[in-house]
């Protein structure tokens, strides 16, 4: 069992507002040591307002955030045990890219410079370049490098991957894993797109407009829903004492999400009433938790 004390990240109550427009909600989170999180969301969902909070990039409207038990807004303690990228930060354009390094080596003691070079040998990168002359795929390789090779206690990872061709994603995501590996710490990577990180991920965060709607181990989250086929009078009497998350009928087939935990029981009482049960991938589970019905207008445009 994980104590408070394990926990580098604890948030109760957050809110953020810009003007009148709320952006977090009543957020309530707790990161432990040593684990992978992703934090995934639609576009807007609050995301990188969420992550520039942890960061001490953004100051809270209300509630309360602690980061190695501390609040990380104008904290220099905190600050030199984490490090936030995302894919476009703004560096000077004279710079290159050895400036760059040079300065993550002098503001993070942790920082491995054998280890980043060896990254840009790997991506054909050379500290001569200029920052402003990359691509946007690659501007997201150097920063990415960049934050891996602090080995800070804690990486905060905003949408790493923009611009990188699936190949080079991949290959950055198996170095994260291996690095992770050898050098333990905690990891926040945000993404609006689940299936390219789930592989690596211990924990899930799913949040919905400025709201926390799912967390927990990726584990529990695989086995936190099932899907159900057949008949949808069946189907119907059979979830009426059920969370259903979503249904859907048509005069092929028919089929609900129920989030409940899978299990054999589970599989026998679904089999025993004659409906078909299979488990639902956890990207599925996050689309029909955020889903915003629009069939309806789909069905109009035509």
């Amino acid at each position: 069992m994980v104590s408070e004390m394990d926990k580098i990240i604890n948030v109760t109550n957050l809110t953020k507002f810009y003007g009148k427009k709320q952006a977090l909600s009543d957020v309530a989170l707790s990161i432990p040591e040593n684990s992978i999180v992703g934090l995934v969301g639609r576009n807007g969902s609050g995301k990188t307002t969420l992550m520039k909070i942890l960061a001490g990039r953004l100051d809270k409207s209300g509630g309360d955030v602690k980061v190695f038990n501390e609040e990380p807004m104008d904290n220099l303690k905190v600050q030199t045990k984490l490090v936030y990228t995302y894919h476009n930060v703004p560096f000077d354009p004279n710079w290159n890219l050895k400036t760059i390094l040079y300065g993550y080596n002098k503001m993070f003691p942790s920082f491995d410079n054998d280890f980043a070079n060896k990254l840009m040998n790997l991506f054909d990168l050379e500290g001569k370049m200029k920052y402003r002359s990359l691509s946007q795929g690659m501007a997201s390789v150097f920063n990415f490098l960049c934050a891996l090779s602090c080995r800070a206690s804690l990486t905060l990872l905003d949408e790493p991957v923009l611009g990188m061709d699936v190949t080079v994603r991949k290959t950055a995501y198996e170095i994260l894993l291996r690095d992770f590996t050898e050098f333990p710490r905690t990891f926040i990577i945000s993404s609006h797109l689940l299936s390219e990180i789930e592989g690596v991920l211990s924990d899930i965060v799913l949040i919905e407009t400025g709201r926390i709607i799912l967390a927990g181990s990726i584990d529990d989250v695989r086995n936190s829903a099932y899907r159900l086929d057949g008949n949808i009078e069946v189907i119907e009497k059979y979830v009426k004492d059920k969370k259903v998350i979503y249904k859907k009928v048509n005069e092929m087939s028919s089929f609900a999400i129920i989030q409940e935990k899978y299990s054999e029981n589970v599989m026998e009482a679904a089999n025993e009433a004659g409906l078909e049960l299979s488990p639902v991938r956890t990207e599925d589970l996050c689309v029909y938790l955020t889903r915003q019905d629009k069939e309806g207008e789909i069905e109009c445009l035509w």
